[in-house]
């Protein structure tokens, strides 16, 4: 059983070494105006030593002008050398293993000094809404960001429609919108399947998909059916799972929950195996209804020691076909290696929420638990 974690696995013509994917986990570590600098280079040289199959660069947003922290990332052509250099540093290292960057807007969540934008009317009146004009702005962005990611040498992108930020704004049944961005699920899905089909249909072989969260606990929400809804009826957002795979989706990686709303979906505490066992519930469901997309599940860090035992069983029942760890992958980069080896003992995430907290502060973010100070810097 131990062996299906090291399967390979082909995706878009490509090939992951292994099941393990390092899940996209800001680390607040770019330089000025958004430059992949040295930190972001040492990040990802780390992960790259560890022998992943998949690893998501962190959230990477397609305009400085709405970034969550004062140190994200921005993918822009002045900043195209840096990320240049982060591809080919972290291709010496391991050049099997699928980069793929997430692409963001951070809308209503971008931080200070920056302005806040959200995609429909609702109680937060001093946040403006975007405008038709200023959406497809931001779909523009969205298209050049994914070209500039080719030209970087990187595998694939994600674009982003989890965890509260714009795209999955978009997505919700709150969006009501009067115009081509709001209301039907066709219109909701718009900017984000716009996106999708342009980057499959102009990068042949370039890997395409988006991290979303299926089902977010709050009223009107992703995986309610309606604005006035709270509970969970995953019809809605199977439609636009639908559209997203019709515009050539390669991957859905699956996840749930809103930081800002209830982050214990995202991150159950070690005890809540509810909260876990949903998340998988979730890419289960998914594999089902879109079999012959990839499909990613999350939440395997807080499995604490038997997550390797879920991830063993689930992909082996055909529930998911990678299994994706955030937290642990700052923990112990080289986690998958150990595993391999059997050689060092795994430096195992403990859940203390510390790095959650660096975030929280804005400065930039790694494992206090097992580094006194950022190993990055």
């Amino acid at each position: 059983m131990k062996d299906i974690l090291f399967k390979t696995y082909q995706i878009s013509g490509r090939k992951a070494p292994n099941r393990f994917a390092a899940q996209p986990m800001e680390t607040n570590c770019a330089g000025p105006g958004g430059a992949a600098g040295d930190m972001a280079v040492n990040r990802y040289n780390a992960l790259a030593e560890g022998n992943w199959g998949i690893v998501f660069l962190e959230a990477t947003s397609v305009t400085e002008s709405h970034v969550a922290r004062s140190n994200g990332l921005v993918l822009s052509r002045k900043n195209l050398d840096g990320f240049k250099k982060l591809v080919d540093s972290f291709k010496s290292i391991d050049e099997k293993a699928l980069l793929i960057v997430q692409l963001t807007h951070s809308g209503r969540l971008s931080g200070p000094p920056l302005t806040k934008v959200k995609a429909y009317e609702d109680e937060e009146s001093d946040v403006p809404v975007l405008t038709e004009k200023e959406l497809q702005e931001v779909l523009n962005r969205h298209l050049e960001a994914a070209g500039l990611a080719h030209e970087a040498g990187f595998d694939g992108v994600d674009v982003k429609t989890c965890h509260g930020y714009l795209g999955t704004e978009l997505l919700r049944p709150l969006n009501q919108r009067k115009d081509t961005f709001g209301g039907p699920v066709e219109n909701r899905a718009r900017l984000i399947s716009s996106v999708i089909n342009a980057a499959v249909r102009n990068f042949p072989g370039f890997i395409v998909g988006t991290r979303m969260s299926v089902y977010e606990g709050m009223r009107g929400g992703c995986g309610t059916s309606g604005p006035g809804e709270i509970l969970e009826n995953l019809e809605d957002v199977k439609r636009i799972a639908g559209i997203f795979v019709e515009a050539g989706a390669h991957f859905l990686n699956i996840s749930g929950g809103v930081p800002t709303h209830n982050a214990r979906l995202l991150r159950p505490a070690k005890n809540e195996d509810f909260c876990r066992l949903s998340q998988f519930r979730y890419a289960r469901q998914f594999k089902e209804w879109f079999p012959d997309t990839t499909i990613i599940g999350s939440t395997y860090t807080t499995g604490d020691g038997s997550s390797l035992d879920y991830a063993r069983e689930n992909i082996s029942k055909g529930y998911t076909d990678f299994a994706g760890f955030g937290r642990q992958s700052l923990a112990d980069t080289r986690f998958p290696g150990k595993i391999k080896d059997e050689r060092e003992p795994i430096q195992w995430c403990t859940l203390c929420g510390r790095c959650s907290r660096l975030l929280a502060k804005d400065v930039n973010v790694y494992c206090e638990s097992y580094h006194a100070d950022n190993p990055y810097a």
